[in-house]
Parts: C-alpha cells; sequence; structure tokens
C-alpha cells in the first residue's frame, strides 16, 4: 500500500494514497467537525457530498478554504484546521442553518441535547 506523508496542525501524520483530510486528521487524533460527511467503516459506505462546508481547513499554497471531506491528501501537504480563518467561516456556515427549534419556543436545556452532534457544533461555534 502506497502512503502519504503530511503535516495537520504541526503533527506529521502518514496515510493511505487517497485518503481525506478528514480521515487522515482523525488518525492523528485531531477532530475536524462534519455534518454531511459520514464514513460507515464496516458497511463500506462512505458519503461525502462537501455540501455543508463545516469542514473547511487552510491548505498551505491554496487561496480558499478547503473541504476537508472531500480534499485528497498529497505528499508534503500542509493543513491547519483551526485557524481564526477557519473558525470564523465554519461559525458563519452555522449561522446559515436555520435553528432547529421554532422562535417562539424556548430552546431545550443543553443538557437534554447533549447527545447531538449539530447543537453541540452549534454550541462549539457561538450559535
Amino acid at each position: 500500500m502506497e502512503t502519504i506523508k503530511l503535516t495537520i496542525d504541526n503533527k506529521q501524520v502518514e496515510v493511505a494514497k487517497g485518503t481525506n483530510l478528514v480521515e487522515a486528521a482523525a488518525s492523528a487524533g485531531i477532530r475536524i467537525p462534519t455534518l454531511c460527511y459520514m464514513n460507515l467503516h464496516d458497511l463500506g459506505y462512505e458519503n461525502k457530498p462537501g455540501a455543508c462546508r463545516i469542514c473547511v481547513v487552510e491548505v498551505e499554497g491554496r487561496k480558499n478554504l478547503a473541504p476537508a471531506c472531500k480534499t485528497v491528501c498529497t505528499e508534503g501537504m500542509v493543513v491547519r484546521t483551526h485557524t481564526p480563518r477557519v473558525v470564523n467561516a465554519r461559525r458563519t456556515v452555522m449561522e446559515l442553518i436555520p435553528p432547529t427549534t421554532p422562535t417562539t419556543a424556548s430552546p431545550a436545556p443543553r443538557t437534554a441535547t447533549a447527545n447531538c452532534s449539530a447543537r453541540r457544533r452549534t454550541w462549539a461555534y457561538g450559535r
């Protein structure tokens, strides 16, 4: 199996050729938030539409932010996952997603929805 070496948040990472940035980061213990990306390893199913853009990261040498779920790792790639630019972009994406509770209803307490991954991301990005 051919491998690729790259740097994610100052950590050297080695992954199989064809691996996307979400999976590469996860293998190094780095979490990149996702909403539309899903990889069910046991079932051999991967959904990566790249539509939500919550997984954006900075890739050195690239002008725009890259969706980590759609970006395949390349040799020598340098990636930053939590810069101010990335966090601001994710916050903007979360602001564009309509809330799940009606505006007339009081929001559920955090403890009641702690298992909802979308809610946790919302709290993480200040909404």
